[in-house]
């Protein structure tokens, strides 16, 4: 899981800092203080970096000069904030534009080169490049599932071959760190990217239709570890209606839920389920818990289950956009970057993390889909120096975009109340990841989904159907990982 920065500390520095400069013109530095003496006494005012830590390894990293030559980084083409994370023009004003744009400054500055990405197909891109022995990429951001690709077919470096890289530390999403195998790791996301927050799933409520049921914000639910799936259901349920009194429920009605057709996912990881799991050795294993899945699977098709008429699943995620926006859904399970299209609804709306299974859960957790972007070093060139310009943008953007993301993009687009940002925090540093959905080749990723889409609890069988498939495949891939150098 990423270890995230408090929205609430940073909020809270905020003020401080605000009101250390409104002071600034009272008091200096050297501030005085009176004893009991009433005499007065000299004292230096105490401040604290709270990024001095990162700031001294970033000092401590080797010198490099590239002589002004560009630094070119491969990432997904258009997809969301994939290059755009990576890279900007020039400062414009937008908070996070010009964070991005100030930390690759740092890096051009410190090791005399210029930062430039090249939106391509990573995929294609890194396996031509490897292959001729090209240096021109020395780093490249697939999203998950395609670096799950590149390190299955050695074109990626392992980062534990790389002392330059704190792999432990907190700019550095762990999550992605625990889907090694064998020990080597591949690919990670951390503080450079602002694509693995974006599509983070998360749950909207309209407060208008809580009103009008006479229902309680979940919010003191959340904090007192009551939000369940069995609270969820409750809620959705009495809130579907024929709006249009054409005796059909389709996209002109109202209901519960709307999410799209990945939604149902989120209960299945929300609940503390995986396909793949580690042994000791650090070797991944097919093992799903099926009676738990199936009681989780009952609880989800008594709202997803198209006889019940509680929940809607356009294949268009902007179907599900507007019905929420129109007052039309009690609950919209969407992905967090999506909450900035609600920028134009008229009713007032909240942020939640996905429900537990239950009360005795440690913990809210929710997942990030795979098409999120990750870093990974390419197998050619000079990898070291690679890792060192990489270390760096990760110190970097811990301290510089992180914090611009949640103070902006959070706290003034995304969330109207003061609450949601609470809950924003809680879903994004709960996240967790499945070597079973990243490696897709194992074709069980989209078992729940299916099931609870159609008002199946048939886990057991379904999952049987694709066992020995998966395993064979999961084998192939652990074989491949083992027989590397």
């Amino acid at each position: 899981m990423k270890k995230q920065v408090s929205a609430a500390v940073l909020l809270l520095s905020l003020l401080l800092s605000s009101s250390l400069i409104a002071c600034g013109n009272a008091v200096s530095d050297d501030t005085k203080a009176t004893d009991s003496s009433g005499i007065g006494t000299e004292t230096d005012a105490v401040t604290t970096d709270p990024y001095a830590e990162q700031k001294a390894v970033f000092d401590g990293l080797p010198a490099l000069d590239f002589g002004g030559a560009e630094f070119v980084i491969a990432a997904q083409d258009g997809v969301g904030n994939s290059e755009k994370e990576l890279y900007v023009e020039e400062a414009d004003g937008d908070v996070i534009n010009d964070a991005v744009y100030k930390r690759n400054l740092a890096i051009n500055e410190r090791f005399n080169c210029e930062i430039r990405v090249n939106g391509c197909n990573v995929t294609q891109t890194v396996k031509q490049a490897v292959s001729a022995g090209d240096a021109s990429f020395p780093l490249a951001f697939p999203n998950l599932q395609e670096a799950a690709v590149l390190a299955q077919e050695n074109y990626l470096m392992n980062y534990h071959d790389f002392e330059v890289i704190h792999l432990n530390e907190s700019w550095w999403d762990q999550g992605t760190a625990n889907m090694s195998i064998g020990g080597r790791v591949f690919f990670m996301s951390g503080d450079i990217n602002i694509l693995d927050n974006d599509v983070t799933y998360i749950m909207l409520f309209n407060k208008k239709l809580i009103g009008d049921n006479d229902m309680e914000e979940p919010y003191q639910l959340v904090r007192d570890g009551q939000w369940t799936l069995d609270i969820f259901a409750e809620m959705c349920k009495d809130i579907s209606m024929d709006v249009n009194g054409d005796a059909l429920m389709d996209e002109n009605d109202r209901y519960g839920y709307v999410t799209t057709q990945q939604g149902p996912n989120t209960f299945f990881y929300g609940s503390g389920l995986k396909y793949v799991e580690f042994d000791d050795s650090h070797t991944p294993y097919l093992q799903v818990d099926s009676t738990k899945v199936t009681q989780v699977l009952e609880k989800v098709v008594n709202v997803t289950g198209a006889e019940h008429l509680v929940t809607y699943l356009p294949k268009d995620p902007a179907v599900g956009k507007t019905i929420f926006m129109e007052d039309r859904a009690l609950f919209y399970g969407e992905v967090l970057s999506y909450i900035i299209n609600l920028r134009d609804m008229n009713s007032e709306f909240g942020v939640l993390p996905i429900p537990k299974f239950d009360e005795k859960q440690d913990g809210y957790i929710t997942y990030c889909e795979s098409n999120s972007s990750t870093a990974t070093i390419p197998n050619a060139g000079d990898p070291e120096k690679a890792a060192t310009v990489l270390e760096a943008m990760a110190l970097q953007s811990h301290m510089i975009v992180t914090p611009a993301y949640y103070e902006v993009a959070l706290e003034r687009k995304y969330s109207r109340d003061e609450e949601s940002i609470e809950m924003i925090d809680i879903a994004l540093a709960n996240r967790v990841y499945d070597v079973g959905r990243v490696y897709t080749s194992l074709n069980v990723q989209n078992i729940f989904q299916e099931l609870a889409a159609k008002g199946s609890t048939d886990f057991a069988s379904s999952f049987a159907k694709r066992e020995k498939a998966a395993l064979k495949k999961l084998t192939q891939i652990v074989d491949a990982f083992n027989e590397m150098e």
